[in-house]
């Protein structure tokens, strides 16, 4: 009876320690965050939704012109953002990293002429 069970012991922890962690990864990200950003002439504040799939959509909101414009893009397993800013009237980039509870990055606006650096963490 030991034996069985020294077995059955062995057996399990071989393969709880055998699955891969590597297609979880994406769920330290998966979540909503927010932040601000800061430019040129332009500042304001973001807020994302992360999902299982790693898209991102979110929205982009300028405090001087409370404007709202959307984000989309998508995160890597390494926890690289990808994403545009977008309307009728502007498009841009907003693209960062993601480590733990926080992320950063940069962002442009083609169409303002604009560019900083944005910061925030998860919610």
């Amino acid at each position: 009876m030991k034996a069985k069970s020294l077995v059955f012991l062995i057996l399990s922890v071989f393969l709880l320690n055998s699955c891969s962690n590597d297609e979880n990864e994406i769920f330290v990200y998966e979540g909503m965050w927010s932040g601000q950003y800061a430019g040129n002439t332009d500042s304001g504040n973001w807020s994302i939704r992360i999902d299982i799939n790693k898209s991102v959509i979110g929205t982009f909101t300028s405090i001087q012109s409370s404007n709202s414009y959307q984000i989309i893009g998508n995160i890597s397993e390494n926890g690289v953002l990808n994403a545009t800013i977008e309307t009728s009237e502007i498009d841009g980039e907003f693209n960062g990293s993601f480590k733990d509870n926080y992320a950063s990055g940069l962002w442009t606006s083609n169409t303002e002429d604009d560019s900083g650096s944005w910061t925030g963490a998860k919610l």
